[in-house]
């Protein structure tokens, strides 16, 4: 390939594309420097996060959205650290078996063999956080991912100074029982803020993804002030919720985790209870789908008896708390609403965003090139008014942007018709049964 001229000329320009990303000071840089953003930075915790290089390590559950949401943090002036974890055996590969059913399989995956970095420490020897698990300490290394200007940082516990099981707490994503699941939360949650401190990154906002590990996050940044400042949990809670905003996601109830308090106790052990300044009533209170009230102290009193839902914790350790949508803020606020039994559905303090998506890498690169063509390179930016992208878009011939759209409309069939003729093949079909795939419409 080295002697092609043209492959040649392509990686020259991607190079210098790419060079040219990673230097360039954006003019939002200098409009938003000062006091929302400042160099204090943003957090951002989600059990999934997309990255082209690794599907399998993050998983594919709401890849599209982490993907947009990752990619437009790369071209976000604001400092961001995104951490998650490093999953050995990452998510199942899915197929339909001849009878139709569903079956799955792992992959392994070897961190050596992904751009992947270990992070080490100011000793040069790897960097490991410490958690308490299941009432005994698990050691985690940590990974970073450089994708673009954002650095995402993973978590690891398949090292050999952890106990066995313990190794399996980043075996699978989505994977196990519910204690591997609480266990999994809980590294993320509390392992990820530990990391943080250090990795010595200071923070000003953190905007928490709905999965329940961003919620323990919560807690442990409480537990901080209380054993660092000597503050009551009622004093700490108030400036961690100054600090936090929580994205929710899933409408229904079955969708949101919740533990059985036995296995809550075990998890967590009464020694987090005692360092957050809480008993263990309070400590479940936190946790409950119901009205909670303070005491002199302000700590949460004894509600009815449940599971211990991860969701209301975070709801009660933020600031604010938002939808994805309008529909979806209704929907939530009708879901939660038994945390405010007094207000009305209408008064639920949730409200709600819209979600969008990274318009630049969103759109296939044929209709790209005509935006680019109609309505200047400059497209991405005249998306976020309205006016100038009606306008924008008006300029595009129908008769191109039909043509363009049969065109995708095709490879889209031909990539449906090589899929199915590649699955029927690992089935072991019929050869002139596989071959009919290529002609299916």
């Amino acid at each position: 390939m080295a002697t092609d001229p043209i492959y040649v000329d392509r990686v020259r320009r991607l190079t210098e594309q790419f060079d040219e990303y990673m230097s360039e000071q954006s003019a939002l840089s200098t409009q938003h420097s000062s006091t929302e953003f400042g160099a204090s930075g943003r957090l951002f915790l989600c059990r999934v996060w997309r990255a082209q290089f690794a599907a399998g390590l993050f998983g594919r559950a709401r890849r599209v959205g982490r993907g947009s949401s990752e990619v437009s943090q790369r071209s976000w002036p604001a400092t961001r650290w995104p951490w998650g974890c490093s999953y050995h055996y990452g998510y199942f590969r899915q197929r339909l078996g001849r009878e139709g059913w569903q079956e799955e399989r792992y992959g392994e995956t070897d961190p050596a063999e992904l751009p992947l970095h270990q992070v080490t420490g100011d000793d040069g020897k790897p960097l490991q956080i410490e958690v308490s698990i299941r009432q005994r300490s698990v050691l985690a290394q940590v990974w970073r991912a450089d994708v673009g200007r954002v650095q995402l940082y993973l978590l690891d516990t398949n090292i050999t100074a952890n106990a066995e099981t313990d190794r399996w707490v980043t075996g699978h994503l989505y994977g196990g029982d519910r204690e591997t699941r609480i266990v999994q939360e809980m590294l993320l949650g509390i392992g990820g803020v530990r990391l943080l401190r250090k990795l010595r990154h200071p923070t000003r906002r953190l905007p928490f993804e709905r999965r329940p590990q961003a919620r323990s996050s919560r807690s442990e940044l409480a537990r901080e002030l209380s054993q660092s400042k000597g503050l009551t949990f009622a004093d700490a809670a108030k400036l961690v919720r100054e600090q936090c905003v929580f994205t929710t996601h899933t409408p229904v109830a079955a969708g949101n985790d919740e533990f059985d308090v036995d296995l809550l106790s075990r998890s967590f052990g009464a020694d987090y209870e005692k360092e957050l300044g809480l008993n263990h009533e309070e400590f479940l209170a936190l946790g409950r789908n119901g009205h909670v009230s303070g005491t002199e102290q302000d700590k949460p009193r004894k509600v009815s008896a449940g599971a211990f839902g991860l969701t209301p914790l975070a709801i009660r350790m933020c600031r604010s708390t938002n939808g994805v949508s309008r529909k979806h803020g209704e929907v939530s606020r009708a879901l939660w609403q038994k945390l405010w039994p007094e207000e009305t559905v209408e008064q639920i303090p949730i409200t709600h965003v819209t979600n969008g998506v990274h318009a630049p890498t969103w759109v296939a690169p044929m209709i790209g090139s005509l935006y680019e063509k109609h309505a200047g390179p400059e497209w991405p930016q005249h998306v976020r008014n309205k006016t100038r992208w009606a306008e924008s878009i008006s300029q595009i011939p129908d008769e191109e942007l039909w043509a363009a759209h049969l065109l995708l409309k095709g490879r889209l069939i031909e990539f449906i018709r090589q899929r199915s003729f590649l699955a029927r093949i690992s089935r072991g079909e019929t050869q002139a049964y596989s071959e009919a795939a290529r002609a299916v419409v």
